[in-house]
Order: C-alpha cells, then sequence, then structure tokens
C-alpha cells in the first residue's frame, strides 16, 4: 500500500453501507445530526419568510418538515473506489411519508480522470437574514462537462454538503487522481503500477486466452479419435 505526502491516512468512517463494494477504498462520513439540524432551521425560516410558501401549511407540509429533511439526509452517501467518487442517495420517504410518495435510488460515479477541479468552502457567515449560521463546509467536484450559470456561477458535477471532515476528502480525491492510495485504504496497490480497473484490451486478452485454451482441447479429442 503506498501513503501521500505527509504519510497521510485516510479517517475511519462509520458509515458500512459500502461495506460489500468491490472496489472500495474509503467510505466518508456525513454528519447527519448537524446537516439536518441547520437545513430544518433553514426551511422553517425560509418559510416563515417567504409569504408565497405559506400556502404550503393547507398541506400539513410543516409538520412533516423536519421527517423530510431527515429521509433526505440520512439516504446519502459517499466513498472513493477504483473508478471514481461514489455517490448513493438510497430510496427514501417523502411528503407524508406514505409507500406511494417514496423517491428511488439515485447513484452517481465522477471518475478520477474527469476531474479538473475539487474544492472546500469554508462555512461562514449566514444562510437566511441574519438569523442562520452556515456551519456546514461543502465539496464542490468539477469536470469538464460542469455548466457554467449566469454571473459567472458553476453548475458543478457533484457537491457534497456537511462531510465530517471535507479536507481529507479533498486530499484524498487528488491523491486517487494521482494514482496513489491513502494509507488506511481498504484496497492494496502495488508499487509503480496505477489503480484502475482491468481495462478492455486486457479483458478481451483474457477472453482470446480462454478461447485459444479451449481450441487446444479440442483439437486434442479430434486427434484422440
Amino acid at each position: 500500500m503506498i501513503g501521500v505526502e505527509g504519510d497521510y491516512v485516510a479517517p475511519a468512517a462509520r458509515d458500512t453501507y459500502f461495506e460489500n463494494e468491490p472496489n472500495l477504498i474509503a467510505p466518508f462520513d456525513f454528519d447527519y445530526d448537524l446537516i439536518v439540524d441547520f437545513t430544518a432551521k433553514l426551511r422553517m425560516a425560509q418559510m416563515a419568510l417567504l409569504p408565497p410558501l405559506w400556502i404550503s401549511c393547507c398541506c400539513c407540509y410543516p409538520c412533516f418538515l423536519q421527517k423530510n429533511v431527515e429521509w433526505d439526509t440520512r439516504s446519502q452517501h459517499v466513498a472513493l473506489t477504483i473508478d471514481g467518487i461514489r455517490y448513493v442517495k438510497e430510496r427514501r420517504k417523502t411528503c407524508c411519508g406514505l409507500p406511494c410518495t417514496d423517491k428511488g435510488r439515485e447513484s452517481k460515479t465522477v471518475p478520477y480522470d474527469k476531474i479538473t477541479d475539487c474544492d472546500v468552502q469554508e462555512p461562514a457567515g449566514t444562510a437566511c437574514c441574519c438569523c442562520i449560521e452556515n456551519v456546514l463546509s461543502m465539496v464542490h467536484i468539477d469536470t469538464a462537462s460542469s455548466e457554467v450559470g449566469g454571473e459567472g456561477g458553476v453548475k458543478h458535477e457533484l457537491e457534497l454538503h456537511g462531510l465530517v471532515d471535507a479536507h481529507a476528502f479533498k486530499h484524498s480525491v487528488w491523491a486517487m487522481k494521482r494514482r496513489v492510495a491513502p494509507s488506511g485504504a481498504n484496497v492494496p496497490m502495488q508499487t509503480g503500477r496505477p489503480l484502475s480497473s482491468p481495462s478492455q484490451m486486457e479483458m478481451h486478452t483474457a477472453l482470446l486466452t480462454e478461447i485459444r485454451d479451449e481450441l487446444k482441447l479440442l483439437n486434442q479429442k479430434m486427434d484422440k479419435k
């Protein structure tokens, strides 16, 4: 296993969602409690300050707001795999929690060789009229296909809010982009070899070798006859 500069060690994660992932490098934790607390306060403040949202009270939305935030927040998981950054939002309840309102599983993998930028935005200031303090760090992952929005804004390929250790995640992503696994990663690596899934050429070679061996065996059987 190869360590990165400064003998960096991937942080231990409590999230076991990816424990059966065959190509797992390292999972990373979201601070679910912090995210739920911040998001619920923010949405309640927005509802109180924006009169058009008051109509949602007719559908008892405020009664289910906390639960909706929890369902959505605790459904998300992220890890680094051999193939790239793996982000998953599991099937979850929405609205009033009835099965007919469930939202399906979503997943996304961002390959390391497609990443052009990965950076951390530290929390600062307030999120809503100086009454809700920003407490969540944000990790922005960009690729060449990231869209530039109005006023110079960028639609990031992936945004991760509220990671327990955002800087450790960023450090690990850049390490993997250089094909160097952080110490403590789950997949062993051989010195001097890049970390990657089997290439198409390798799979073709294995298949042709198998076909060749089968043909040899068949010819031997035909000769005996």
